[in-house]
């Protein structure tokens, strides 16, 4: 499952896209501009804390009423050395429409109503604003994977890339890639090309395409951020950036044995985590 329902009960990796302030609409930098800063760290103590709150109600009803837009913040340094401060908003009222749509589609019915009765899901659709969760599902700044994380998303990535890696005392907490927009999409250009040409019936090259069709969505000045979650605890360190470009390295130079080597050992790599995540 993916989205806000599901991340306290399962390993749960995110691939975010943080904006500069112009892209956003004047509500939105109104927010950014008048609400205090909070870290990561504290931005998932909050939605954690909001998601147990929804989920306790005496009705059982794990939509969003009234929460206001929060806004993770990454900084970032230009080639002159100034900082600049990038966003994503948390659209959670989009991500938790999303994940119950995915529970309704891989739940039996009668489970589905005791999670998110009929009656929840009528009020939330009363609730929301239609124009503001239109626009959010069109410009999604957050894609979301539990107990794994798709091969598509390494593709944006390489090792030398700024990585933060976060503990809770001796246990990794996550792991934090960041790349800007525009050459992580250069990185996706080649892999798409690479896939094109030499394996186009392969899952893969469909899941680069539609990977490349949400990014074009955003500012080219944007930072994407891929956030391990949990499963960092139990893959990290993680050779998947490296297997994935070598991978496609090798087709594009016709070698098929090291090519086959290479997701092999991703394949096997994440067995592990979706092994856990079916016992779960």
């Amino acid at each position: 499952m993916t989205g806000p329902l599901y991340d306290l009960t399962a390993a749960t990796a995110h691939l975010r896209v943080y904006e500069p302030l112009s892209a956003f609409e004047d509500w939105a930098q109104s927010i950014i501009i008048n609400t205090p800063g909070r870290s990561a760290d504290q931005l998932d103590v909050l939605e954690n804390q909001q998601l147990w709150e929804r989920t306790l109600r005496g009705v059982s009803d794990p939509f969003p009423h009234t929460e206001q837009e929060t806004f993770r913040t990454v900084k970032i340094l230009d080639y002159q050395g100034a900082e600049h401060t990038r966003y994503c908003p948390s659209q959670i009222q989009a991500r938790s429409l999303l994940a119950a749509e995915q529970a309704e589609e891989a739940m039996r019915a009668e489970v589905f109503d005791l999670l998110i009765p009929p009656a929840a899901r009528r009020a939330n659709g009363q609730r929301v604003d239609t124009d503001k969760l239109a626009a959010d599902l069109t410009h999604l700044h957050t894609r979301t994977s539990t107990w794994g994380i798709p091969l598509s998303w390494f593709s944006l990535f390489r090792d030398d890339d700024e990585c933060e890696v976060l503990y809770v005392g001796e246990r990794l907490r996550t792991v934090r890639l960041l790349v800007p927009l525009e050459q992580a999409i250069e990185r996706l250009a080649w892999a798409v090309q690479t896939m094109a040409t030499h394996a186009p019936q392969a899952p893969l090259f469909e899941e680069l395409g539609s990977l490349g069709g949400w990014l074009e969505s955003f500012d080219p000045q944007s930072v994407i951020e891929l956030d391990y979650g949990l499963l960092a605890d139990i893959v990290w360190p993680d050779e998947s950036v490296n297997d994935l470009m070598h991978g496609i390295q090798a087709l594009e130079d016709g070698d098929m044995t090291m090519a086959a080597a290479a997701y092999r050992r991703l394949s096997n790599r994440w067995i592990g985590p979706r092994q856990l995540g079916r016992a779960n």
